[in-house]
């Protein structure tokens, strides 16, 4: 009698113990009655301003990519590739757009590695390479096949050796692990779905690697191809290729370490004749806040530079934040800052510390510079 006594008792201990099965929180994106205005103190902390060195041959415009790490700032637009320190110098032009061996043509990926100083570019002059440059001299030093047919979508830097790549629109592939010697590790399968459905991503938060396929509306945390869904948005009137041509949909803008912003957009989407690529036109797009440690949500209705005191105009249809290498920043043109700059001191509505600042900004800054960053850290406390 005492053992099985001690038998019910280990059995009962071991139930009490086993974990229970994790629910998926669900994000209801109908019906929101809150509303944000986001404050760059939500986003970042330990807050810094960059003026990119400008001179003639290096001038910037508003259709230009940016890298950006503690140690170098990459920009690239359709002309050249250029390489920055991380307070703003000038280095040296990486490339230059041409059809010769050392140019390149429409740069379509990129990854930095700021630990190696090494950049990574998939160009469509040479699709189905990927361009590997030293940032300690600016040499080319290797070449590395993507293994794949199609044209690259996104590339991420997951460690030393190797990188998460995602091809685009391929039936096969939603992204693969590729070794710097040009090895394909493993591969993730795209949900099945009619057609090929929206593009998917990947991206690096904190170390850990998140992915969304977006016809779906889940996103997943990734352990090698296993993959572990973190969150489902729920919207009404839900779009795939299955129902009707028109629908909302939802991809981010931003995922952090304490919060997401997330965008449903209605828009009418219709597959192309060749059943592989898509049109698509939207109408109207909503943004939310999504805070990662309760999972409450609220949509955003503006968003407030409070290191700077300047009430910025909202854009739904523009990204205010951008996210690079586990840092935060928002960049404005010259000429737009001193614009916000006057408007904001006529206001009178900024306290002493902010308006040191945009007096001393104002001063240094000329209407025709090259873009002003605004960078910081993401916050991973809440």
């Amino acid at each position: 009698m005492k053992k099985i006594a001690i038998l019910f008792a280990i059995v009962l201990l071991m139930f009490e113990c086993s974990p229970e099965k994790k629910s998926i929180p669900v994000i209801d994106l109908q019906n929101i009655n809150q509303t944000k205005v986001v404050k760059l103190s939500d986003m970042l902390g330990d807050i810094y301003v960059v003026r990119l060195e400008t001179s003639d041959g290096i001038l910037l415009g508003e259709d230009t990519y940016y890298l950006v790490s503690e140690k170098y700032i990459i920009t690239i637009d359709k002309d050249k590739i250029l390489q920055f320190s991380g307070n703003g110098k000038y280095i040296r032009n990486l490339a230059k757009a041409g059809k010769g061996p050392d140019e390149f043509l429409r740069a379509d990926a990129w990854a930095l590695d700021d630990k190696k100083g090494i950049l990574y570019i998939n160009h469509r002059g040479d699709s189905r390479h990927i361009i590997v440059f030293d940032l300690g001299n600016g040499e080319r030093i290797n070449r590395i096949s993507t293994g794949v047919d199609n044209l690259i979508s996104q590339m991420i830097v997951l460690n030393d050796t190797v990188l998460a790549v995602m091809p685009r629109m391929n039936k096969e592939i939603s992204f693969y692990d590729l070794s710097t010697s040009g090895r394909i590790l493993s591969v993730v399968a795209p949900p099945g779905a009619k057609g090929i459905g929206l593009e998917s991503s990947i991206e690096m938060v904190s170390d850990k690697l998140y992915y969304m396929p977006k016809e779906y509306d889940t996103l997943y945390l990734l352990n090698g191809t296993r993959k572990e869904p973190y969150c489902f948005f729920n919207v009404e009137d839900r779009f795939t290729f299955d129902n009707n041509e028109t629908g909302n949909f939802v991809y981010l803008s931003a995922n952090a370490p304490n919060f997401i912003i997330a965008n449903k957009v209605h828009a009418r989407i219709k597959m192309n004749s060749d059943g592989e690529t898509y049109s698509m036109n939207g109408d109207k797009i909503t943004r939310y806040w999504v805070d990662k440690h309760g999972f409450s949500v609220s949509e955003i209705t503006g968003f407030y530079n409070d290191y700077l005191g300047i009430q910025e105009k909202f854009k739904p249809w523009q990204d205010y934040l951008f996210l690079s290498n586990n840092l935060g920043f928002i960049k404005y043109s010259s000429f737009n800052l001193k614009q916000l700059i006057e408007k904001t001191l006529e206001s009178e509505k900024t306290d002493r510390t902010q308006k040191d600042r945009i007096l001393s900004l104002n001063e240094e800054i000329n209407e025709n510079d090259n873009p002003v960053l605004l960078i910081g850290k993401l916050k991973t406390t809440h």
